[in-house]
């Protein structure tokens, strides 16, 4: 590795001096490499070959600068000959230079700790979400298994509850297999009833993960099978310290959920996913008769040793085909698995954070143009130091030495107030946190991050140094002394220079400027996106009631709650739903129809279902298209009876009335039959982003099927201060019933938008700032070039040249550089945007409105950044512009 970048560096060089040199040079750096390691072990070894890369460096750079330099190599190398990269006096001289021009340092350390501290943060966030590995050993050998029915066109589901056990028991590919179905508990015996998330697992899912427990055990293998008593509960790191003040004795002991009393027999290690998320654990216990319909459990498992994910796919496919023969329900059904680094983030997510680091990187590149263009000025003002310097016998080697030494002290400067403007930046990035993002709260500044830091800085250091050197004029001594700082011959290319780099700096920040406007444009539209349904003046709260107390009570509960809300006088509507809304999931069941057109297997839609009261469509703001809502009778007729979304019924009925009409409910599973009495209006139940929703409600009377009551209220006046009569309500019928999930409908749909506008925020600052930059580079080199032609403007004046003319000569000068930078970077973002694809919502890539208002903007800003010092034309005087001459 060592020997291959020596190579690397060496083809720097000249091909006529590398063809001279570089074999003898490569022999004296690995018999110095195995002399150090005799003396000194692989230490000695890394010191030797670091040293020796830095001496590589040194002579490329000098053979580069001094066309007449000759190395001496190995033993014939003196030690006064070698130079090091980094002298003391050219340190002593940045620092000195450093604090005679404070207000140059300070705009060059604001803008690389701009650019590194972004840049180091983005990072952080990106490492800590997407790169870290995950906290289970050999993760490599860890697995998600799903089911999947192609000829339904379903590519990944959860498993059903039988063929989970069928499955652990037929396969030869995992060591350990679990499954996972998540739930929530009524948490009591303390000072309030709690609901807690929670989970049931089999025996083997925390053993395919590989978990060893702070405390106590976990499942054993038995404790799920069919007949275990399942009074045994682990608990989570966070629940233990949140809710169990991290008591050392507890287990052992007991805890009540749902009013029934569980052991705690383990606590589980902090981690995520899989540990953080959840509460409690109780054992998933086998039934004999489970069902082969309802698609719901998590299966995950750890492959065996030698067991690639090829072998498991082969295994899993033989399983199915056992399966299929043996049970109808599972005709079609495959099985697939998934890598473990799945898990860690969705495709969309992936793309967002490396888009954000794409963003920062190009902040941090139009940085590093800002600075060196203010160093290339410098190096032209200090044209005529550096020709006094040579012709006292300087060689160009020790200047550009001198160069580097200044932009690396600068850039360690910049990187250390840039690590500073990461912490805090870290810390807004959490404290923003969407709830999008897993293992966000866990991103830290470690050491992995500080390795990235300062490799941006010594590539920072070289960018902005070798530029400036390399083009300094120091073949120019003759004019530079006499002229001292009036210019010489090397300012014109200094100034085409200056020009290119103003053209990348427009480039890259119009790139950043156009990305954030189409987020910008993207999220308007979002908000704008017809949602179905209203938000002004509702309230949704879920009420927890135990899943221990017989179905009559519960109805009894659930009937007395929402009569003595619906009483209530800041009431105007209260109903109960089986699923939250935008909750991002739901239950689904196949739909046809029986008396419709014949649809293709493949093509039956998936829909959706609700068990709803009859007030739901009110309080929700959804309108009837057709027929009516639900009666207190439509429970007890048969078929069922159902009420339908619109665009569900023109999808089963295309231009006919679907009143009256049958529909097959859960086709392919349960095949039940249901009489549509009514259509109500689409409503985005799955997200704004998301197609309107193919529902199926279902009528709901007393108990609602399930353990969570999801209610919602349509109030006359602040939905919040309905909250407080709510719980005394609840409090009063059962003190043990927990409320929770309190929240008005605006701000569930604007957090639903939360990632997004997280995304949005973000670019829009990177892309706020690189236009800031750009424009203070556009400024600068104006400014600079304005100040050094001070004395051709006199001229000119006193040949008589209009003013105005020569500051719109000036002007346009400024604004070319700029307006060939804007086509580049629209040309370059129409490219790039393709990247974004899956960001954007409701326009186009390559929307004009967003592209004409972002190059308005920047080109009235840039005339503006170029108006200001052009300004200085006007009040040249050149009298004295002349006697200065």
């Amino acid at each position: 590795m060592l020997l291959g970048l020596y190579r690397a560096i060496l083809r720097l060089c000249p091909s006529a001096i590398r063809d001279e040199y570089a074999a003898e040079m490569e022999a004296a750096f690995l018999q110095s490499l195995a002399i150090e390691r005799a003396r000194r072990g692989w230490f000695g070894r890394g010191v030797s070959g670091a040293h020796g890369l830095l001496d590589a460096l040194r002579f490329a750079l000098a053979t580069r600068v001094e066309p007449d330099y000759e190395p001496l190599t190995g033993a014939d190398l003196p030690v006064d000959r070698r130079r090091p990269i980094v002298a003391k006096h050219d340190v002593r001289a940045t620092l000195r230079l450093m604090r005679k021009q404070p207000v140059f340092t300070s705009a060059v350390l604001v803008m690389l700790a701009l650019g590194i501290g972004a840049t180091t943060a983005i990072f952080s966030v990106v490492y800590g979400v997407l790169l870290k590995p995950l906290p289970f050993p050999e993760p490599d050998r860890l697995v998600q298994v799903y089911g999947s029915v192609p000829a339904r066109s379903i590519d990944t589901t959860s498993l059903t509850e039988a063929n989970f056990w069928d499955l652990r028991d037929l396969n030869r590919a995992f060591e350990e297999i679990g499954a996972r179905h998540g739930a929530s508990f009524t948490l009591t015996g303390f000072d309030q009833p709690e609901r807690v998330s929670g989970a049931t697992v089999s025996a083997g899912f925390f053993r395919a993960l590989g978990v060893r427990p702070v405390a106590g055990r976990l499942f054993e293998p038995g404790e799920d099978e069919a007949g275990a008593p399942a009074t045994q509960v682990l608990v989570s790191n966070g629940f233990w310290t949140r809710r169990l003040g991290s008591d050392p004795q507890i287990v052992g002991r007991s805890i009540t959920l749902d009013a029934r009393p569980y052991t705690v027999v383990g606590v589980l290690p902090p981690g995520s996913p899989w540990l953080n998320n959840t509460d409690v654990f109780v054992p998933f216990i086998r039934r004999p008769n489970a069902n082969r319909g309802s698609w719901e459990y998590v299966a995950l498992g750890r492959l065996k040793p030698g067991v690639t994910e090829a072998a498991a796919r082969e295994d899993l496919q033989r399983v199915s085909r056992e399966l299929e023969a043996r049970f109808p329900e599972n005709k079609g059904l495959t099985h697939v698995v998934r890598p473990s680094r799945d898990w860690i983030a969705s495709d969309q997510l992936r793309r967002t954070l490396w888009i954000l680091l794409g963003a920062v990187g190009l902040l941090l590149a139009i940085a590093c143009v800002n600075v060196t263009n203010l160093l290339l000025a410098r190096a032209s003002a200090r044209v005529r130091e550096s020709a006094v310097r040579t012709a006292l016998g300087a060689t160009r080697g020790d200047l550009v030495r001198e160069r580097l030494t200044e932009s690396l002290i600068l850039s360690a400067c910049g990187a250390g107030l840039g690590w500073l403007v990461a912490i805090g930046m870290v810390r807004v990035l959490k404290s923003l946190d969407p709830g999008g993002i897993p293992r966000l709260a866990d991103v830290e500044l470690n050491l992995w991050v500080f390795a990235f830091t300062l490799a941006a800085t010594l590539v920072v250091a070289l960018v902005t140094g070798l530029v400036p050197a390399l083009h300094a004029p120091f073949a120019h001594i003759v004019p530079a002394l006499r002229n001292g700082q009036r210019g010489t011959v090397g300012d014109r290319q200094h100034d085409r220079v200056r020009q290119v780099f103003v053209v990348a700096e427009v480039a890259l920040s119009l790139i950043l400027l156009v990305g954030a406007g189409l987020l910008v444009r993207s999220l308007t539209q979002v908000l704008a996106a017809d949602r179905g349904f209203d938000t002004e003046q509702r309230l949704l709260a879920t009420v927890s009631i135990p899943g221990s107390y017989p179905v009559d009570r519960r109805a009894q509960i659930v009937t007395d709650i929402l009569q003595r809300v619906e009483t209530l006088p800041q009431m105007q509507a209260v109903a109960a739903v089986s699923g939250r809304p935008l909750s991002g999931g739901s239950t689904g069941m196949g739909i046809a129809s029986l008396d419709g057109p014949a649809i293709a297997e493949a093509s039956v839609p998936w829909a959706s279902w609700r068990v709803v009261t009859k007030a739901y469509f009110s309080a929700m703001g959804l309108s009837m298209v057709a027929g009516r809502g639900f009666t207190e009778q439509d429970l007890l007729g048969k078929p069922w009876r159902v009420i339908i979304s619109k665009r569900l019924a023109d999808l089963l009925w295309p231009g006919q009335n679907a009143i009256g009409r049958t529909a097959i409910l859960w086709k392919g599973q349960s095949q039940l039959n249901g009489e549509v009495i009514g259509v109500v209006s689409d409503m985005r139940e799955r997200g704004l982003e998301s197609a309107p929703t193919l529902a199926v409600y279902i009528p709901a009377y007393g108990d609602m099927g399930t353990t969570s009551l999801q209610l919602v209220m349509h109030t006359k006046g602040r939905p919040e201060d309905a909250a407080p009569a709510l719980r005394a309500i609840v409090s009063s019928i059962d003190p043990n019933l927990p409320v929770s999930g309190v929240r008005t409908l605006e701000d569930i749909v604007t957090t639903s938008v939360a990632t997004r506008r997280f995304t949005m925020l973000l670019l829009l600052t990177f892309a706020g700032l690189a236009a800031l930059l750009a424009l203070a580079g556009v400024y600068g080199v104006l400014a600079y070039s304005v100040a050094r032609r001070t004395s051709e403007i006199g001229v000119r004046l006193a040949l008589g040249a209009p003013r105005r003319g020569l500051l719109r000569r000036v002007v346009a000068q400024g604004m070319m550089p700029v307006l060939i930078g804007a086509a580049i970077g629209l040309l370059s973002m129409y490219w790039l945007s393709q990247l974004m694809a899956s960001l954007l919502f409701g326009v186009e890539r390559g929307d004009p409105m967003t592209y004409a208002i972002v190059l308005t903007a920047l080109t009235a800003a840039a005339v503006l950044a170029c108006y200001l010092p052009a300004r200085a034309v006007l009040r040249v005087d050149p009298v004295i512009a002349l006697r200065t001459e």
